[in-house]
């Protein structure tokens, strides 16, 4: 009798193939990604992660598709957690601080690596990716007295916010790369028109045309403000200062 041949590692695509289907996975995105981290980023490979976890490499497909991935993953985490207290750390003056610290971390992850943006809009930034930089956020709001839920909404809140304006600052330099400054293109729309189109626009051209990619910092200041007055506490202005 013969034997059945040996399932092949990937499929006909060269999709990595799944096996043991409805099986816990042997290795977590969480794991895969702190060891790149702990390897280092610049010289990781996924036959190093592999290695490190005990796993064959395409144990790893169950989470990331390619070293590239990897590399952008663990970057996005680490970006999160840079302006987070570590364990040990003594808690920070005030809760904004740790606010405004996550928004900025947010913001130079997006525009120094725009493909996170391609990643979050196709979802592949999801859960394992966050989940663990959320736990410690919400522990350290929680020293300054601040419930999960009223964290929770903090947090969603700075995100939309500040991928916003990664979004906006992104297309901003593109443009300005490939020599399309938004001012003359703007121009070029408004010559294209009669004077007495558009007049609503023509009369704010000004603040139209201010592309200050920093402009989000006082919207969050003024958001940080009625967060602060919902929760029946003050805004020191150390931290209006800073977000000026």
């Amino acid at each position: 009798m013969k034997s059945k041949p040996e399932r092949p590692d990937s499929d006909m695509s060269g999709t990595p193939r799944r096996s043991n289907m409805g099986r816990p996975p042997r290795v977590s995105a969480q794991a895969i990604i702190e060891t790149a981290i702990d390897i280092g980023l610049e010289q990781v490979t996924l036959k190093q992660v592999a290695d490190r976890l005990g796993v064959v490499t395409s144990a790893l497909y169950r989470h990331v598709q390619n070293r590239e991935e990897l590399v952008r993953l663990a970057a996005f985490r680490l970006m999160l957690s840079r302006n987070l207290p570590q364990p040990g750390d003594k808690v920070l003056a005030h809760w904004a601080v740790l606010a405004t610290g996550y928004a900025e971390s947010l913001f130079g992850a997006l525009t120094s690596e725009p493909q996170l943006i391609n990643e979050l809009m196709e979802g592949r930034l999801g859960p394992e990716v966050e989940i663990d930089f959320l736990e410690q956020f919400l522990a350290a709001l929680a020293q300054h007295g601040i419930r999960e839920a009223e964290g929770i909404r903090l947090y969603r809140k700075i995100a939309m916010l500040t991928i916003g304006a990664a979004v906006g600052a992104v297309a901003v330099n593109a443009a300005e790369s490939k020599n399309m400054p938004r001012g003359s293109a703007v121009e070029a729309v408004l010559a294209e028109r009669k004077g007495s189109e558009l007049p609503h626009v023509r009369r704010a051209l000004k603040e139209y045309l201010n592309l200050d990619r920093q402009q989000w910092r006082p919207a969050l200041n003024d958001f940080l403000k009625s967060f602060a007055v919902a929760t029946g506490q003050t805004l020191p202005r150390s931290v209006s200062r800073m977000l000026q």
